[in-house]
């Protein structure tokens, strides 16, 4: 039969195999979070710029500008979503993933209506990006005619 001695030789080896598969298992980091931090091989977005004046607009017009970008990351960017401070901003993008060296554009349009003197409003881009959410703002002088 089995010595004790055996026995806890056996019983040493079956704790450290269970705490060391238990430690690599259990780190919890999917494939995204590891693209996101710190891996210098995942996607990047860079933005051409990001802020756009619009300038002088008359109260009720609609004005439209067109944020370029580009992947400049190392695999697929995609936009998760978009979230804007108001109403009166709204924003169109490419819903397909981006392969590096890809450029696109976020179309964001400002309804003016019921609006007037110094407007600001922000745009948040989601991605799958190091820089997971990027902010990007508009701005105008709304007037009356």
């Amino acid at each position: 039969m089995f010595k004790i001695s055996h026995l806890h030789t056996i019983l040493f080896f079956f704790c450290v195999l269970f705490i060391s598969c238990g430690q690599s298992a259990g780190e919890g980091k999917s494939f995204a979070d590891s693209e996101r931090n710190g891996n210098p091989f995942g996607p990047e977005i860079k933005f051409d710029k990001e802020l756009h004046d619009f300038g002088k607009i008359i109260t009720g017009e609609r004005v439209v500008y067109g944020f370029r970008f580009t992947n400049t990351g190392s695999s697929p960017l995609v936009i998760t979503g978009i979230r804007s401070g108001c109403g009166c901003t709204v924003a169109d993008y490419p819903k397909e993933p981006l392969m590096p060296g890809d450029e696109g554009r976020i179309q964001i349009v400002f309804n003016s209506s019921g609006r007037r003197g110094f407007q600001s409003e922000s745009v948040r881009v989601l991605t799958n990006a190091k820089e997971s959410v990027v902010t990007l703002r508009i701005t105008a002088e709304v007037t009356e005619r």
